[in-house]
């Protein structure tokens, strides 16, 4: 009877640098092989000289490496071009997208027994996680389960402490803007999920241009929420025309769609922004909301 195959992981992998050519055949690259040097280039307008660096893929990942191979790679170690491999006793080829930007979650829990939704911003499920639970146990005090997680790509997250743009309500400061408590004062409010068409003209073009928009608001009611997606879309147009000196204007806003939505807690962006792996600065709404073509 033929034994079955020991079945491999990421338990078994056996993965190392190296630039000693001898450790590395009959193994499969683990990742690309680069070529990487530094050019020099003269600035135009200022005179000043830029150095960037520049890459260049001799030996893509996952290939086996034999004799031949091997030798082809001893010939950039020696030349330094290439300085280490890394290697591997798997032959890998997919890898993960890494995501500099956040992206809203919603996350289902039982806590105590009871259900609980909540939506925050990270960068990918596993970082969702981390946040969920961090906040869960910071403001609960029963048991929990982590029950799902989903990818919410589309939607745009609001709420109206937006009260600088909308008419000044009970629970608003002078400024119009919410008190820190001004939330949890009102009883009033609920979560919709709101679907819009957003029609802008920018000022060099003849048609203007409609685009469709998801959005889960914090509101007292649609008419409400309307109110402060038409405030967000304009605080985005005017940011943009300051930066990119663009005139461009809304045109007309349609609510398609409007529903209540479950959901006990918008998790605050401060609290997800200290699980942000800092490669890139990112603005999750400010990102998304491409006003003009």
């Amino acid at each position: 009877m033929k034994q079955n195959e020991k079945i491999q992981t990421r338990k078994d992998e056996v993965r190392f640098k190296t630039s000693d050519i001898r450790r590395i055949i009959g193994k499969y690259l683990a990742t690309n092989v680069l070529r990487t040097w530094n050019e020099d280039f003269v600035d135009d307008d200022t005179g000043e000289v830029v150095t960037i660096e520049r890459n260049e893929i001799l030996f893509e990942r996952g290939k086996y490496i034999d004799n031949d191979l091997a030798t082809e790679i001893n010939f950039y170690l020696q030349s330094e071009d290439v300085k280490e491999v890394e290697v591997s006793n798997q032959r890998r080829l997919a890898y993960e997208n890494k995501r500099t930007s956040l992206y809203p979650f919603k996350i289902s829990a039982t806590i105590g027994g009871k259900r609980h939704n909540f939506i925050l911003q990270a960068q990918n499920i596993i970082k969702a996680y981390e946040v969920a639970t961090d906040y869960i146990e910071l403001n609960f005090t029963q048991p929990f389960d982590i029950v799902g997680i989903k990818l919410m790509d589309r939607i745009i997250i609001l709420n109206d402490r937006l009260r600088k743009h909308v008419e000044a309500q009970e629970g608003a400061n002078e400024e119009g803007e919410e008190s820190n408590d001004g939330e949890d004062q009102r009883n009033d409010t609920k979560y919709y999920k709101v679907e819009a068409d957003v029609v802008i003209q920018s000022e060099d073009e003849e048609e203007p241009n409609k685009q469709n928009y998801d959005f889960v608001v914090k509101t007292r009611d649609v008419d409400t929420a309307k109110v402060v997606i038409t405030a967000w879309i304009n605080s985005k147009i005017k940011e943009r025309i300051e930066k990119e000196n663009e005139e461009c204007k809304v045109v007309d806003i349609s609510i398609l769609a409007a529903s209540p939505f479950a959901c006990n807690a918008i998790v605050e962006k401060a609290f997800c922004l200290a699980y942000k792996e800092q490669e890139e600065s990112y603005q999750l709404t400010g990102a998304r909301l491409r006003a003009c073509p």
